[in-house]
């Protein structure tokens, strides 16, 4: 299986709705099901071409389909984080997330790398884990769970 990455553009915005409908729920139903239809407001097809003019996004497409997509973004704390790393179910497993990962980490040069996932998203902490992340914090998101930090050195 050939993926191969690229700029997202404001044309893949339904293609970008359609992943985002499949992996949301599927990762974070079983967590808290308010989350992911949180989550999946955000993806709104009409918003996406603007939403895409606010950071780095990255597709990951196999034969002209988008299977994976990473986002990154400076936040209100000036920290360059990863607010986005989705890959299809049928694709995960496979190293996808990995190599939408490193294209993130290419970008920030000496900067730390952060990310968040809700407590209770096993997935991403193992994957956080195995991509050398380490738990900065824990905050409060009433009434959803509650967000880990994680932070990635450049040196990783």
């Amino acid at each position: 299986m050939h993926v191969e990455l690229r700029e997202a553009l404001p044309g893949d915005a339904k293609e970008i709705r359609a992943l985002v409908e499949v992996v949301l729920p599927a990762t974070y139903d079983p967590i808290d099901p308010r989350y992911a239809a949180r989550e999946l407001e955000r993806w709104e097809v009409e918003d996406i071409p603007a939403t895409l003019e606010d950071g780095v996004f990255v597709v990951g497409e196999v034969n002209g389909r988008i299977i994976g997509l990473v986002s990154a973004t400076i936040d209100d704390r000036d920290r360059f984080v990863m607010s986005t790393l989705h890959v299809h179910p049928d694709f995960q497993g496979q190293r996808v997330g990995t190599r939408l990962l490193n294209e993130v980490v290419d970008l920030v040069d000496d900067r730390a790398l952060w990310t968040r996932y809700p407590e209770g998203d096993d997935n991403a902490a193992a994957f956080c884990q195995r991509n050398g992340f380490g738990v900065a914090e824990v905050v409060d998101d009433p009434p959803f769970p509650r967000q880990v930090w994680a932070r990635l050195d450049r040196d990783r």
